[in-house]
């Protein structure tokens, strides 16, 4: 049975640039990174974390900071996570469509998800996807009552890495 969680004030942080700029840039320790185009990348990482995103990718860019745009919004997404065996059984009650296959790496995409707009890393046996904060109540309702009749279990976010990514840095895809 899957289990599912919100990270409460998960940061997320855009960075707007030139493709050539965000295609240098190394994922900071413990985020999850997308692009959600040739000159925008999304990073994701735990409660608190925002402050220090920013400044990884300020001192990465170097120079080029002034040609780049760094925002924080994390106010503006809820992140909802999908864990353990059977998570796909759970994302094919909540979304009308077919997940990449996962790699070693996070694979990162968009489609709708409790009928929302949804950015999505999808894993192994793990799903994170994030909404629209304004959103989240509707998101929690749908995940419960759509979860219920195949056992889904809803718990907190683990204290420690609760975006379970670590501190590996790599290169941003």
């Amino acid at each position: 049975m899957p289990e599912v969680f919100t990270v409460h004030d998960a940061a997320k942080v855009r960075v707007f640039g030139r493709p050539e700029v965000l295609d240098g840039l190394n994922r900071p320790a413990g985020t999850l990174a997308g692009r959600l185009a040739p000159d925008e990348l999304i990073l994701v990482g735990g409660p608190g974390e925002a402050g220090r995103i920013i400044e990884d990718v300020e001192g990465q860019l170097g120079e080029r900071r002034a040609a780049s745009l760094i925002v924080d919004h994390t106010d503006g997404w809820s992140l909802h996570s999908i864990v353990g065996q059977d998570a796909e059984a759970l994302f094919a009650r909540i979304a009308q469509w077919k997940l990449p296959e996962a790699g070693a790496e996070p694979v990162f995409t968009v489609g709708s998800v409790c009928h929302c707009a949804g950015k999505l890393f999808v894993r192994h046996g793990r799903i994170d996807f994030m909404t629209g904060a304004e959103v989240r109540a509707w998101v929690d309702h749908d995940l419960h009552h759509v979860g219920a009749p195949i056992g889904v279990r809803h718990t907190t976010a683990p204290a420690l890495d609760p975006i379970g990514v670590g501190t590996e840095e790599v290169t941003v895809p």
